[in-house]
């Protein structure tokens, strides 16, 4: 019994850090578009000064 419930602990451990890593690199990926946006922002700016 004690070795179903410590597979069962390690098979959620593991499905819980894929979804952290998945979230965790969803924000890089939002946070590296808002820096391209910034650049082109900036980049549309320069030109019509």
């Amino acid at each position: 019994m004690e070795l179903i419930i410590a597979i069962a602990f390690l098979v959620a451990f593991v499905f819980v850090m894929r979804l952290f890593g998945a979230w965790m690199l969803r924000i890089d990926e939002v946070i590296k578009l808002q820096k391209e946006i910034l650049n082109e922002l900036k980049l549309i700016r320069s030109n019509q000064k």
